[in-house]
């Protein structure tokens, strides 16, 4: 007789099946941890190691002490690429350490990183338990998690390994069993065990060394223990780096500024830096920073810009390092910004956390707006605050003007939805609406509103509602907003909806009426009728050329919502004269643009083309250039109106108006660029603008003096890479002639005369006019450099080559592990290649033939794959080409889980793409020569 025939074996096979489909049904699948446990306190232990490249792994125990807030009989953590020795699993109860719970077996989820450990008996409500696990992992290569590092010693030419972490968002579940969702604050002990020749740096300052029994030569550094944070925060490295150490008075916060060997004298204005910003946040949030210590790391390789763990800030080095001489005056106020940025953080997300990825923007909008105003405090002559705000307001009002943008604060209903959250939305518009309150409030306003929130909510989570309360009160307070509204129903406008209103302004001027409406603005005029529905709480500030006050952003009235949310128009009377303009959003202090009618064009028109520009604000001045180049190029005006309005360029000495203006110009040159004659009259008339500032900056001559001011090397940078990009003679001729001479040189890599804010523009246009000879010089300057801002200014400029074959070469080097550019850094390859005429069709082949390999070089978690789409998508112009991109995307979904919002992006970037050509390469061939007929420029092409 056969078994399967037998009852016991059935009635086994039966069990068996039973308890298969229980286990089946107790496996828990919900996005987000069940709520039984609260940690309170983790002990962890760390073995690194580092000695032998060929197996770089880490082991260790965690220990986590935690209160049972609902009975429950099992323990779910996450875990990812773990190994955990099941055998060696304590659960003890934390009144009886000596008695072990039981446990049944344990289950993984590994769609959500659950590692579910069941239990004998129920974990009773109230009693805290401890349970311990043992794991390894390998240090892996993928930028996130715990993983290794690498740099090459000068001097001796030997590869030197490092370990960091990288936890943000959802990462520390592969370094350490945990529950690792930001709601989950506890207290953490860490223990790290490394050879006793490097050096171990975590969060929290070093108690002491001890030796580590039975492994030779090794130690545990020991670190105090933590004041209570989300796992996210948590941060080590193992590494033989130096340091640099700094003070400032009045502050007992000591800084190190960390870097490999060979680069420590490029941590001195980081090391200034950082002590003096952390001291101005002191003061203006009235919150001690709660450490003794801040260690801030530039690590060779990092896929982030930096990252704000509590006490040890990780960065890119170019993130950190500042080089005099070498890295330009762009550079430097970037790592302020950074810098400023993470120590914002300290107060904004460590501090006070998001309960859930929801409301990202509480930290990361909060950061970018906080730093804008530290940096103005450690430089107020850089004018950095309001280059700063128009940035940010010109990136969003690009991007947010998709159908595939998002609100600010959106749900999110899966971890692997989190990544792509981190996004000039988060950033640069939560910061452009914080900027928007503080405006709206006052300065003391806005700091008592958010003194009180980080008071009421230190070392907790807050979501934004907690926000809005403490704001209402003081906008009461002082009084900012009439006692029947709140800030609730005004900020909800603005973070829970897509998009951003552009407000119409309309005047009789007969009457001296003024009909205020508004929809939202769309890249692709063709509104919606849902979206044309959509209404926020406007903020109206204005003034008249009469009145000229460009000082009171408070807004005078308010577009208004109704009870159902539609929009209330608004009507205003006798606010200007028939003859005099009126110009909306003062200082662009709220997030909106401003369409107004024809005769106000007109008026504002006669004010720019004549020598009282300048009794326009520098940033209305921006803010209204950009707006009349954006509604041009999204069809809502003609391209009369902007080019009537550029004109006035050719008398502008300010950076904000140039940099509004140009950045506005880049898409149309772009997109001309397939059409030789149009393309040659857009710069002709481009030539002609610019002309006059680039010889008053005295073109790529080395004039840029310690006297020039922060904006004007900023602004003498931007015009001399555009006057190169358009090919205006001297400017070619010049930058050849100091890369010649750059060749020349004895030793070109300690001798470069190239002024370091114009070696951007200089190299490009060398590249671009020049050989294969002039591409391997500079490669080989690549190679040679030790300095991380001129590698990037390096790679960037690789790519402006008009060789196909060196492009191809370059591509195929970018994405070649066992090459010089490190994983961070090949965005910046790829983009620069795909951006070029020539290399736009190699990148989009190289992209399409080696998805899978690209998915495998990023690594599941990265968003990488979605930013080089949305870099291809900018040149893609014909429906073949979109086509094509469509069926990889279809074809290849696997690659895309991470990337919905990029490859969204990409395919509306090219519809627009080519509804632009359609609409306007016919009307710009005839609109441009009648113009420069007018101008008697059309002797200037060749061939007319």
């Amino acid at each position: 007789m056969k078994d399967h025939h037998h009852p016991s074996a059935i009635i086994g096979l039966y069990l068996a099946t039973i308890c298969l489909l229980l286990t089946v049904a107790n496996a828990y699948t919900h996005y987000r941890l069940p709520t039984s446990i609260q940690p309170d306190r983790y002990k962890l232990k760390v073995i690194t190691h580092l000695e032998n490249p060929a197996n770089l792994t880490f082991n260790g125990q965690v220990s986590i002490r935690f209160l049972v807030l609902e009975d429950t009989k099992n323990i779910t953590l996450h875990v990812q690429n773990l190994t955990i020795d099941e055998s060696r699993i304590q659960l003890k109860r934390y009144a009886n350490k000596k008695i072990q719970l039981c446990t049944e077996g344990t289950q993984t989820v590994s769609e959500q990183d659950y590692y579910i450990i069941h239990l004998h008996e129920t974990l009773r409500k109230g009693e805290m338990y401890k349970i311990k696990l043992f794991f390894s992992g390998i240090l892996n290569e993928k930028l996130h998690g715990y993983y290794r590092s690498s740099y090459v010693a000068k001097d001796t030419n030997e590869t030197k390994w490092l370990s960091v972490t990288q936890f943000e968002p959802a990462s520390a579940r592969a370094a350490f069993p945990c529950l690792d969702e930001p709601n989950y604050k506890a207290k953490f002990v860490i223990w790290l065990g490394h050879h006793k020749s490097l050096t171990a740096l975590s969060n929290m300052p070093l108690e002491k060394q001890i030796p580590v029994n039975g492994i030779n030569d090794f130690v545990w550094s020991i670190f105090e223990e933590s004041v209570p944070m989300s796992t996210y925060l948590v941060a080590y490295t193992v590494n033989d780096f130096t340091y640099k150490e700094s003070k400032v008075e009045g502050s007992d916060v000591v800084f190190r500024t960390w870097s490999r060997g060979g680069y420590i004298d490029q941590c001195d204005f980081a090391s200034e830096v950082g002590p003096n910003v952390l001291k101005y946040y002191e003061e203006i949030f009235g919150i001690p920073f709660p450490l003794k210590k801040v260690d801030e790391i530039a690590i060779p390789d990092f896929s982030a810009g930096a990252m704000e763990n509590w006490g040890l800030i990780t960065y890119r080095e170019t993130a950190l390092l500042f080089a005099p001489n070498i890295s330009s005056e762009s550079n430097k106020e970037r790592i302020a910004e950074v810098i400023a940025h993470e120590l914002a953080h300290q107060w904004f997300g460590n501090l006070v956390t998001m309960k859930w990825w929801t409301d990202l923007w509480l930290n990361e909008g909060f950061a970018t707006y906080i730093a804008s105003l530290g940096v103005r405090n450690l430089s107020p002559e850089w004018d950095s605050y309001n280059a700063d705000s128009l940035e940010n307001s010109l990136s969003i009002f690009r991007r947010d003007a998709q159908l595939s943008s998002h609100p600010i604060s959106q749900p999110i209903l899966n971890t692997s939805q989190i990544g792509e959250r981190f996004d000039s939305i988060s950033y640069k518009k939560g910061s452009a609406v914080l900027r928007m309150l503080h405006m709206l409030l006052s300065q003391d306003g806005f700091f008592e509103g958010v003194r009180d929130y980080l008071t009421k909510h230190k070392y907790q989570n807050a979501e934004q509602d907690d926000l809005w309360s403490a704001f209402t009160e003081k906008a009461h307070k002082f009084n900012r907003i009439q006692p029947e509204y709140d800030m609730k129903t005004i900020m909800d406008s603005w973070t829970l909806q897509t998009g951003y209103p552009l407000v119409k302004v309309n005047r009789n001027y007969e009457t001296g009426t003024i009909d205020i409406t508004q929809h939202r603005y769309l890249e692709n005029n063709t509104i919606s009728e849902e979206e044309a529905k959509k209404c926020w709480w406007v903020p109206l500030s204005y003034t008249t050329n009469s009145e000229l006050d460009f000082e009171t952003t408070t807004p005078k009235k308010w577009l208004e919502c109704d009870g159902s949310g539609k929009s209330v128009p608004l009507q205003l009377q006798n606010v200007a004269a028939a003859n005099e303009w009126i110009i909306f959003n003062i200082q662009l202090s709220g997030v909106y643009r401003v369409m107004y009618d024809f005769d106000n064009w007109k008026l504002l028109n006669a004010t720019f083309n004549s020598d009282k520009y300048d009794t326009i604000h520098v940033m209305n001045r921006a803010h209204i250039l950009d707006d009349v180049i954006s509604f041009a190029w999204s069809g809502y005006q003609d391209y009369d109106i902007a080019f009537d309005i550029m004109e006035y360029l050719t008398k502008e000495r300010e950076y904000l108006p140039w940099k509004s203006a140009l950045d506005g110009l880049s898409n149309v040159i772009r997109l001309l660029r397939p059409f030789p004659e149009q393309h040659a009259y857009i710069k002709t008339y481009l030539r002609y603008i610019i002309q006059p500032i680039y010889f008053n900056l005295d073109g790529l001559n080395n004039t840029i003096e310690t006297s020039k001011s922060h904006s004007q090397i900023l602004l003498k940078s931007l015009v001399t890479g555009w006057a190169c990009r358009i090919e205006l003679e001297d400017c070619v001729r010049t930058a050849i002639n100091y890369f010649q001479q750059w060749k020349l040189s004895k030793n070109p890599d300690t001798e470069n005369s190239i002024p370091a804010d114009l070696r951007p523009t200089v190299y490009c246009t060398a590249i671009r006019h020049g050989d294969k000879d002039d591409w391997d010089f500079l490669w080989q300057r690549y190679k040679a450099s030790n300095v991380a801002t001129e590698k990037r200014t390096i790679i960037v400029s690789l790519g402006c080559s008009r060789n196909d074959k060196v492009l191809r070469d370059y591509i195929d080097l970018t994405f070649d592990k066992a090459e010089y550019i490190r994983k961070q850094d090949v965005t910046f390859a790829f983009s620069s290649i795909a951006r070029s005429e020539v290399g736009a069709p190699i990148a989009r082949s190289y992209y399409a033939e080696n998805i899978a390999h690209l998915h495998e070089f990023f690594g599941t978690q990265s968003t990488d794959i979605g930013k080089l789409l949305v870099a291809l998508s900018n040149q893609i112009i014909t429906t073949e080409e979109l086509n094509k991109l469509t069926q990889l995307v279809e074809a290849n979904k696997q690659y895309f889980e991470k990337s919905e919002k990029s490859v969204q992006s990409a395919y509306e970037t090219i519809n627009f793409n080519i509804q632009w050509i359609g609409r306007n390469v016919q009307d710009m061939k005839t609109r441009l020569h009648d113009r420069l007929s007018l101008m008697g420029l059309l002797k200037d092409i060749v061939g007319e």
